[in-house]
């Protein structure tokens, strides 16, 4: 069961405890206490019987919030108007708003870990390049001769981790022109651009390019996340930490990472 599942369930049981306080009556006190508050005994012991229910389908029969819930000492000497208002629900309020913050926490993890398989694959690039040219009984070696082989032992390397990959997105027109971006996980919402140097495309005119990239993405309505790759085999970047440093600086919303791979 999923916690989006979880979490409609949590706030169909919040929707039905203002049903459940709305029959709210005063009665004798059973104890002799005078009058006191209830509520319909039916309406509430349901309500209770599928909030236990799913605080074991959440947290299972060994969570705290699963025992406390479960412990009627506490409410003893309670009507059922307050065991529900004192005991019941704010058990049931702390569960959900930890649900909440789980859910936040798994989203976040799994974003990092998808960027992470990125940033991996890109780093490991030219380890893997240099794997091609040793080839069984001498055969000849696979040559990455330009960009687009780079692209496409990239693309290839991507399927192995993501099933939609869009080749060849093209961003919204900026400053009258437009730009195509090499890959796009369509369900990550990550663009991945991708470049190769060479004598003409060295540290200078990447940073140029770099920087047309970044501010066009942000028009990328699929984009969340712009990873901009540079495989610089021959060492045309003399200071690659400096300009990833400088390009991921001017991103204010951490939403850009930059790979410089060489050699």
């Amino acid at each position: 069961m999923t916690n989006k599942t979880l979490a409609a369930r949590f706030e169909a049981l919040e929707q039905d405890y203002h049903e459940v306080i709305s029959t709210k009556y005063m009665g004798r006190s059973a104890f002799g206490h005078g009058s006191q508050e209830y509520i319909d005994s039916a309406k509430g012991n349901h309500w209770i019987a599928r909030v236990k229910k799913l605080l074991e389908d959440s947290y299972g029969k060994e969570s705290d919030y699963y025992i406390d819930f479960n412990d009627t000492k506490k409410i003893a000497w309670s009507s059922n108007y307050q065991s529900l208002v004192k005991h019941y629900k704010p058990l049931f309020d702390a569960a959900r708003e930890d649900l909440a913050h789980i859910d936040t926490a798994q989203a976040i993890t799994t974003e990092n870990s998808e960027l992470d398989v990125i940033i991996n694959i890109l780093n490991k690039f030219p380890a893997f390049c240099r794997q091609l040219k040793k080839r069984y009984n001498d055969r000849a070696p696979l040559e990455i001769i330009d960009e687009y082989d780079v692209q496409d032992l990239v693309y290839a390397l991507l399927t192995l981790h993501f099933d939609d990959i869009r080749a060849e997105e093209y961003t919204p027109s900026f400053a009258g022109a437009a730009s195509r971006q090499d890959f796009l996980l369509k369900t990550e919402k990550i663009v991945i651009e991708v470049k190769k140097t060479r004598k003409s495309l060295g540290a200078a005119k990447i940073g140029e390019e770099l920087l047309i990239d970044m501010a066009r993405y942000r028009a990328h309505q699929d984009c969340d996340m712009l990873v901009c790759f540079v495989y610089d085999p021959d060492g045309w970047v003399k200071n690659p930490k400096g300009v990833v440093d400088d390009l991921e600086s001017l991103d204010k919303e951490g939403r850009v990472r930059v790979v410089i791979a060489q050699f």
